[in-house]
């Protein structure tokens, strides 16, 4: 998987889901996969960019990852491995599959780390989970990405998940259409490739 740079954009969060986002963040699986995160601070773009984490609390991991890179390259690696474990257990789900064992403990060892680091506070008469850099430190990101990942394996949602039908992408999203039909990650993208593709071919013929 070769590494890439990459400055996000709002068109590169169309998962339906952070969880989603994060395996969304290596394209073209389906070809010569290119990787996003190519360093820490890309992981910390992404999360900024996906309004996942407070900006008080991106300023504490990005200086906490300045003066300790080595630190920040081993969270950027678990960040990574949650990554992968999930993008195979979601295409595993997608096909109708169960996920394998390996993946399943990937995922439930990253929700213990998650959880140890975790708080509950009452907000508005109500028990909220929360993470902060101070708890967490530079695995921050990935303990809020494997919260999202629990819920969402457990949702129903799952029924509309799948793998974009687009070539050079293999990104995973929820189908939020009212058919639940839609093939694209995104129709402003891989949509519109695929439909010239087809007159192209049309024409041809």
């Amino acid at each position: 998987m070769r590494l890439e740079h990459h400055e996000f954009r709002d068109m590169d969060l169309v998962g339906g889901d952070p969880a989603l986002d994060l395996v969304n963040t290596v394209t073209a699986r389906d070809t010569l996969p290119r990787d996003w995160l190519d360093e820490y601070a890309a992981l910390l773009r992404w999360a900024r960019k996906a309004a996942l984490i407070l900006d008080a609390d991106a300023e504490a991991l990005a200086a906490q990852a300045d003066a300790a890179p080595s630190k920040a390259a081993a969270a950027l690696a678990r960040a990574k491995q949650l990554r992968e474990a999930l993008c195979t257990a979601l295409y595993a789900l997608s096909s109708g599959a169960e996920p394998a064992e390996a993946e399943l403990e990937t995922l439930d060892q990253a929700r213990l780390a998650a959880s140890r680091a975790a708080r509950l506070i009452s907000r508005g008469g109500r028990l909220q989970t929360q993470w902060s850099a101070e708890r967490s430190g530079l695995d921050l990101i990935a303990h809020v990405v494997t919260a999202y990942a629990i819920e969402l394996l457990k949702d129903a949602r799952l029924d509309r998940l799948r793998v974009c039908d687009g070539h050079d992408c293999g990104w995973v999203f929820v189908d939020t259409s009212k058919s639940g039909r839609r093939r694209w990650c995104d129709m402003a993208t891989c949509g519109n490739v695929a439909k010239a593709k087809r007159f192209h071919q049309r024409h041809k013929e």
